[in-house]
């Protein structure tokens, strides 16, 4: 292992992150250039690895890639304010409050519009004030249901309709996809900006109490529906959609009626990255068509490049269809962001045995 790689793993074991076992690529024997990549470890490495990562690899022999796998963007973060000073990293994938945070503390190499020809072929949304970098995806909260019990498909109201007591499972903040719901609660019962849609979105969940299963399903919200512990959920979209597949159809995904909110993921160069070009040499890649299409039908994840060409069926399992994304709740991120702990406080003192 090279000098540099150790030195990452050291950095990433004294900040004692758990992590998902990296995957060492070595570099061929033709490769003048590596690059490291640090981006989301588990369901998503398996899948954004060997379909998206990997071709690059093979059509870029002048360029290894190095994937890095971390549990989250705050971890990411880490690394990143870490390694200021002697930079390890090239290329990282944020959230869209990590890419904020690492914008305002000098962390990320700006790409402005017109400095890389591919960002001329994503819709202006994708491109954040205060954010270096891109959008690289989207994702979408959903509803998840147990097929077998759950008929027609339900909406976001179903779930205050009355149903059986004990048959709803929804992870509690911290947990992303509590504090996801806790907005879209929000929007329903009041909307508002994002203080005021927090405080209506907990006193609506509070109104839930009584049905719900678990506010901490095991091993996931996912496997706990489909394998029937639960009538009805709420998740996010990329793992609903592979985890019903795998489990034959029995977990139900929808996209709620009333519209539905998404978080962000965006890609960034670091600055004072060793090989500037091959790293954006890899993110235009990672924005381009071939690589969106792969990501859009493999991951169902929401695309951001307006010229590439998606089948029906692989968008009709994302957010991006033209009804859908005319019923977007728009949401602040960076603002949610800021009340976080406020939001994790008061579940735990409003709503019983979330906490």
């Amino acid at each position: 292992m090279s000098a540099t790689r150790r030195r990452l793993l050291t950095a990433s074991i004294s900040l004692a992150i758990s992590r998902v076992s990296s995957r060492y690529i070595r570099p061929a024997a033709a490769a003048q250039k590596s690059i490291t990549f640090v981006a989301y470890g588990g369901s998503f490495q398996d899948l954004y690895e060997p379909g998206i990562v990997e071709p690059f690899r093979r059509t870029h022999s002048d360029v290894s890639v190095f994937y890095d796998a971390v549990p989250s963007s705050t971890q990411a973060l880490a690394l990143l304010r870490r390694q200021r000073e002697r930079p390890e990293i090239d290329v990282v994938l944020l959230d869209l409050v990590a890419a904020r945070t690492a914008t305002d503390e000098g962390l990320l190499e700006p790409l402005p519009p017109g400095s890389m020809p591919v960002l001329g072929e994503l819709a202006q949304a994708n491109l954040f004030s205060g954010v270096a970098g891109p959008a690289l995806f989207t994702e979408p909260l959903v509803m998840l249901f147990d097929a077998g019990r759950a008929r027609p498909a339900p909406t976001w109201k179903t779930l205050w309709s009355g149903m059986d007591e004990r048959s709803i499972a929804i992870p509690a903040p911290p947990d992303s996809i509590g504090v996801a719901f806790t907005l879209v609660a929000g929007r329903l019962f009041g909307g508002g900006n994002e203080p005021r849609a927090v405080a209506d979105g907990i006193t609506a969940i509070n109104e839930l109490s009584r049905q719900i299963v678990t506010w901490d399903p095991r091993p996931d919200v996912y496997r706990f529906i489909g394998g029937g512990d639960a009538k009805m959920g709420v998740g996010w979209n990329m793992s609903a959609q592979v985890t019903s597949d795998r489990l034959g159809g029995r977990l139900g995904v929808v996209f709620p009626t009333e519209g539905t909110i998404s978080r962000v993921s965006t890609v960034n160069l670091v600055k004072g990255s060793r090989q500037p070009e091959a790293a954006r040499q890899f993110i235009a890649w990672l924005l381009g068509a071939e690589a969106q299409r792969t990501m859009v039908e493999q991951m169902f994840l929401g695309p951001v490049n307006a010229k590439a060409r998606y089948t029906e069926g692989a968008l009709s399992r994302t957010a991006n269809t033209r009804e859908r994304a005319a019923r977007a709740m728009p949401v602040d991120w960076v603002a949610v962001n800021s009340i976080r702990d406020d939001i994790i406080r008061r579940w735990r003192e409003v709503i019983p045995g979330s906490g």
